[in-house]
């Protein structure tokens, strides 16, 4: 497939509000063609866009799940570097959207207008460029050839689910939440569902956000959903909804600076989910081959042998795959 027909996400930073050295705050850019949309701009988002080669003047759109600083703190010099391009952008999230655009504006308004002098260019006419607008959850709306459409879900503050569509391939970016009864149905079907990683298991035993997992979850059995109040999924939940969703790819991020139990994490997610999961690291690449009949992740992230050697069916030991099989998991 030419890669103007290919809708694909980059995971530009997969951590949380916490410093790792090795993981930016939340951003993922969406693209297909010539259309590149930024979801989120937490602290590292230049420096990974700038590693991928990637310049902020060339974005068709900044567009926020929250405004939480770990996903808004480097808005303002992406949105200023916009601004000295010369393409049209858009603005986009959550109710405060438009309050922090309008705000920061006035506040650089005389270093933007220095730095556009420099191309005999003024502020007013760049102001000119860009459209920015405070999203409620249920609009539909496109940005350049890539549909787009949101939904409110549950968060400590008001939060959007984006789900964007191309050329018959779909991703979806949860942003941080907890359980949301629409939010499989919102999903169905996806390419690739990137979701909150909360209650991943770590390597000391504890989980992320200290919640504990049930072994099973199902849509109309409430009792195993977190308490009213909380902040992030768990991997019950997390695994239930891309079930019920039936999406071919769950992806994980939003990860501490501890190290997650990859093997005692993926036995908990398959309680509930069979497809294919992904922990997300940045600069990761999402993209879905749509010409084949079972489309299929493209990452490059580290291969975990989880010692086991012995394969089984749902009845019966069978022989381990060998070099070249394909691989699903």
């Amino acid at each position: 497939m030419q890669a103007q027909d290919q809708l694909t996400a980059t995971i530009i930073g997969s951590g949380s509000p916490i410093y790792n050295e090795n993981r930016a705050s939340a951003s993922t850019l969406i693209s297909a063609g010539d259309t590149h949309i930024l979801v989120d701009m937490g602290n590292g988002t230049q420096a990974n866009l700038a590693k991928l080669g990637f310049e902020p003047r060339n974005l068709s759109a900044l567009i926020f799940t929250h405004h939480h600083l770990d996903h808004n703190e480097e808005f303002v010099p992406i949105f200023i570097r916009s601004l000295l391009g010369r393409d049209n952008f858009s603005i986009a999230g959550p109710p405060n959207t438009v309050k922090l655009t309008e705000s920061n504006l006035g506040l650089y308004s005389e270093d933007i207008n220095y730095r556009l002098s420099k191309t005999q260019r003024t502020l007013a006419e760049r102001k000119k460029a860009f459209e920015v607008s405070d999203l409620k959850g249920g609009e539909s709306f496109k940005i350049g050839d890539i549909l787009v459409t949101t939904l409110q879900v549950p968060h400590t503050i008001y939060t959007l689910a984006y789900r964007f569509d191309f050329n018959g391939q779909s991703i979806v970016i949860t942003g941080d939440l907890t359980y949301s009864d629409k939010l499989p149905s919102f999903a169905q079907n996806a390419d690739f569902m990137i979701i909150d990683s909360g209650g991943m298991i770590m390597e000391d035993g504890r989980q992320k956000n200290e919640r504990k997992t049930s072994n099973k979850v199902t849509k109309n059995q409430g009792s195993n959903r977190q308490k009213k109040g909380g902040a992030h999924l768990n991997l019950a939940d997390s695994s239930s909804i891309a079930k019920q969703a039936n999406v071919t790819n769950l992806v994980y991020t939003h990860f501490n600076s501890t190290t997650v139990d990859v093997a005692a994490s993926l036995k908990e997610i398959q309680k509930n989910y069979r497809g294919n999961i992904v922990f997300g690291e940045d600069s990761m690449v999402l993209k879905t081959d749509i010409t084949s009949s079972k489309p299929k992740a493209l990452n490059s992230y580290t291969i975990v042998d989880s010692g086991q050697r012995i394969a089984y069916s749902n009845n019966s030991i069978i022989s381990l795959p060998q070099n070249e099989d394909d691989f699903f998991g």
